[in-house]
This record gives structure tokens, sequence and C-alpha cells, in this order.
């Protein structure tokens, strides 16, 4: 199978080069123009909403000379501000979306529809005397603006389907028979307007090698199609998508269709899909979830100071020793760091692996009776807000581990090293929902769940479990 695979490998570089390399040469015209239209469809829209708001300004004529000119001015510009946030938030300029006569009017209006709530909350909380616009100016401005956007987006999309630089581009990965029979069938189906490749894992990783400018441009999607006992090459496959694809799909078998609910499914050019959870490493939550961590972090050791004075002095006054315990860890990117913590166990007796590394078990006698308590609270763990102040740490995420963890773990579990793609948490869903004493195996699981569905509303949802779990002392040995 493995020479079959080779053959393969060489046959369909061979096939494939001149359509994939004649894609290349208008990839950097390509990303130029996708710009410049999504650059002029967002400030169409903006206008559009600018004037809905001036037309909506008219209904209060008569008190026009009484009002403040400068404060119109204002609010309308945060209106327009809120309207644009809300635009971006909700894909509004997605290049698969704007080319939709359905898709573009409708999530340009519910955009339009966010920035009315956002509006007239922002109304409620606001003075009356602070702001000029009224609540019936911002209704019916945004009304106005909802008429004007659908309608004009409507007619856009009709006018980009002509741009053959808006249009999806897949590479379809893996069984070379099916991956081909998907990819004619995207591109042969009219109306999808899509194009797709077949391409294998090795020819996709040489043409994105090198820094190569113009693959990157290429903004593409992958579409893994295994055969059923090529399904040992499935990891190997969604990594190699994950690292050079924008989004990933899976064609799932017919076994693998049960394994799924309906909202999961999608479809191009009538071909089920399933999106796979990747790690979004161009995130705009990756810098978000920073500088949450350094506000909750340095808030937080404001807080839990008298704690920590309290918990130094218990441990310093019943054992001997010091009154923190520090340790090497590995944190993203393979960085060794040190980890702090207050001493919870007996400084002069230590228990430790074929590592040399200190093993804390259930009902362990080297835990001292102040420490059986820190620890049950997770009041041991506080010292490491520090770390995450330094950068080498994050609120949330896997928690940190020796070296030596990894080396032991690897050959039993391959996706181990997926766990250093982030920094590590002070708390984490195996720490919440497991223990000091989980299985690497179980542990890894929870970790690789958490970095494929990273968000603010999973870590908030931690962050509470957490709380919890500190205030009634569950889940922990």
């Amino acid at each position: 199978m493995e020479r079959s695979s080779g053959l393969s490998s060489t046959h369909t570089t061979t096939t494939t080069a001149p359509r994939v390399a004649s894609q290349s040469k208008a990839l950097p015209s390509r990303a130029s123009e996708v710009r410049a239209i999504l650059l002029l469809l967002f400030v169409t829209d903006l206008l559009l909403c600018w004037l809905a708001l001036h037309l909506a300004g008219l209904s209060v004529v008569h008190n026009l000379a009484a009002l403040d000119q400068d404060a119109l001015l204002r609010d309308r510009l945060v209106a327009l501000a809120v309207f644009a946030v809300a635009a971006l938030l909700t894909g509004s300029y997605s290049t698969w979306r704007i080319t939709d006569a359905f898709d573009s009017p409708y999530f340009v209006f519910m955009a339009v529809l966010s920035a009315v709530v956002a509006l007239l909350a922002l109304a409620t909380l606001l003075p009356a005397d602070f702001r000029v616009m009224s609540r019936r100016e911002i209704v019916g401005g945004f009304v106005l603006a909802a008429i004007m956007l659908t309608a004009w987006r409507y007619a856009a999309a009709h006018i980009l389907t002509r741009f053959q630089s808006l249009h999806r581009f897949f590479y379809v990965i893996g069984s070379e028979t099916e991956g081909k029979r998907i990819a004619g069938i995207i591109r042969d189906e009219a109306g999808v307007l899509a194009h797709a490749v077949f391409v294998t894992p090795k020819a996709l990783e040489r043409k994105a090698g090198h820094g190569n400018k113009e693959f990157a441009s290429l903004d593409a999607d992958g579409i893994v199609v295994l055969e059923r006992e090529e399904s040992h090459r499935l990891t190997e496959v969604l990594a190699c998508c994950e690292t050079h694809c924008r989004r990933t799909f899976l064609h799932p078998s017919i076994n693998d269709a049960l394994l799924f609910k309906y909202q999961n499914l999608l479809q191009v050019a009538g071909i089920p899909l399933i999106e796979v959870a990747t790690f979004p490493l161009r995130s705009p939550y990756l810098t978000v979830k920073r500088w949450i961590d350094i506000g909750v972090a340095a808030l937080g050791l404001l807080l839990a100071l008298p704690i920590c004075v309290i918990t130094a002095i218990a441990v310093a006054l019943t054992s001997p020793g010091g009154v923190f315990y520090s340790q090497e860890r590995i944190g993203m990117g393979h960085r060794p760091f040190r980890i702090y913590k207050f001493r919870s166990m007996r400084a002069d007796v230590e228990l430790k692996d074929d590592a040399g590394h200190v093993l804390a078990q259930e009902n362990d006698p080297r835990i001292t009776p102040v420490g059986r308590f820190i620890r049950k609270h997770r009041i041991d763990e506080i010292p490491q807000l520090f770390n995450v102040l330094k950068g080498d740490m994050s609120l949330i995420g896997p928690r940190p581990v020796w070296g030596e963890f990894y080396d032991i773990n690897r050959p039993e579990l391959p996706l181990i090293d997926r766990r250093l793609m982030v920094r590590p948490g002070l708390t984490s869903l195996s720490h919440v929902f497991g223990g000091y004493d989980s299985e690497p195996a179980d542990r890894l699981r929870y970790d690789l769940v958490y970095i494929s569905t990273m968000s603010l509303l999973t870590d908030l949802k931690i962050l509470v479990a957490t709380i919890r779990i500190v205030l009634s002392g569950k889940g922990s040995k």
C-alpha cells in the first residue's frame, strides 16, 4: 500500500502541476483584487448607512436649529462605528458570502439588527442630556439602512459573481480516485462559484514551502477525502490542512455520518462535508485573550493578596521549608519556564518517578494538613498569576507539565505536542473535569477539545466552573 501511495503521489504531482501552476501565476493580482473589492463594498455599506441616518434626521428637522450639530455628528459617527463592528463580527465581508444573492443581504441585515440592539442599549444606559439622537431616529435610520443595504447587497452579489478572484478554491486531499471525482464535481457544477484541485499532502507541503507568498495569498480551503482503509492517515492529512488551509472539511464515510449532527453538516456542489475543528492560528481572539489574561491576572493578584498572606504564614508555621515551590515546565512552542505554587507537601520527603519528578497521589502522606486544604480549593495555584502576567501562561489552557512527560507519552499519544500550540493555563478543561491524577490520555482528550474550540465563551464557561470548584473543593484530590 505504501508503494502504491508513493506512485499515486508522483502521478498526481505530474497531472495537476500545470493547473496549479497556472492558478499560482494569478495569485498576487487575485489577492489585491479581493482586498480592493472588499474595501469598496465596506465603504459603500458605510455610505449607505450614513445616508440612511441623515434621512432619518429629517423627522426632527423642525428642531434641527436647536440641536448641537457637533453632538449630532458625534452620535451618528458612533452609530456608524457600531454598525461597522457588527458587520465585521457577523462575517458580512467573507468572500464566500458576498457573492451569494441570499447570504449577502441576510448577513448585512443581521449586522443592522445587531447594531440597533447595541445602540438602543447604549441609549438606555447614557443620560438623556448626553445624547442628541433619539431612539426614534436610531430605529428609523437603521430601518432605512436595512432596506437600502439589503437591496444593494442583492444587486452587488450578482455583479460580484463575475469576478473569478472571489470564487472559492479548494484543495482536495487524500484518496486519489475519490478526491479527483469530488474535485471534478466542484469544478463542473454550475453556480457553485468554486474551483478545486486534487493534491497529495506532500505536494501541498512542497507548494507551500520556502515561504511561498503566492501560496499564502490563495487563501484556500481543504477537503479531506479518505477511504476506510486509509483512516490511519487522517491525523497526518488534517495536520497538513491545518497548517496550509484556511478551513478544513471532511468528506465523511457512511459510518462517519452517524457521528455528527445536522448542524455540523455543510455542502459544496451537493457534496456533504463536515467542518473540522482546528486550532485558529490567526484568530483575533488570541490577541484579545492575552489582554484579558493581563487584566484579570493583575486584578486577581490584588484581590487575592490577603489570602496569599494568610496561606504563606500557614505554610511557614506548619511545616519546615520554603513557602513557595517552583519547577521547570514546558510552555508554548516548547519553551521552558519556571512555574510557582504555594508548597503543599513536606519538603524533607519526596517520591519521584523515573524522570526525577515528584508525583502526587490520592491521600498522599507527604501532603501537609494545610497543603491538603489549599490543594482542595486550588489556592496553591494562585502564585501562577505571576506566570500569567509574564506571558509564560494564560488563565485558560492545557496544564503545564515537564519535558519528560512529553518524551514518555509521545509514543502512545502522538498528538500530545499539540498542547504546546497554545500557552499553558492556570486552569483547563482537564483541571475542571478531571483532577491532579487524571490519566495522560484523558487529559489530552480534554486539551485537544479545548484547543480546537477555543473562544471567549469557552473560556468563560471554564472560568465559571473553576470558581465553583475553588469554592466547593470538588474535582480535586
